[in-house]
């Protein structure tokens, strides 16, 4: 298993957050960016963004699975950041 790990720049990281607005296909954005498959699932999943999959028009979820709910890594964040700010 390869230890190397691919550094996205902050463009490269923009790209695959808009490519659900922008429709790319996974394809094109592999052959963009230089990078497999399943290296760019594995970013979007760092990013906590679900890629538009274009084999059958259906989104690939990169969130986690934690039991039987998924957890968002944005809303994750940003719980950490702000904390809970419920009015009370």
């Amino acid at each position: 298993m390869p230890t190397h790990k691919r550094n996205f720049t902050p463009l490269e990281d923009a790209l695959i957050r808009e490519q659900p607005v922008t429709g790319i296909s996974l394809k094109a954005l592999e052959k963009k960016l230089g990078t497999s498959r399943e290296t760019l699932l594995r970013r979007a999943h760092e990013l906590g963004v679900s890629l538009f999959k274009d084999d059958y028009g259906q989104t690939i979820d990169t969130r986690d699975r934690r039991s039987d709910e998924l957890v968002d890594p944005l809303l994750v964040r940003l719980q950490r950041i702000h904390g809970d700010r419920n009015p009370g």
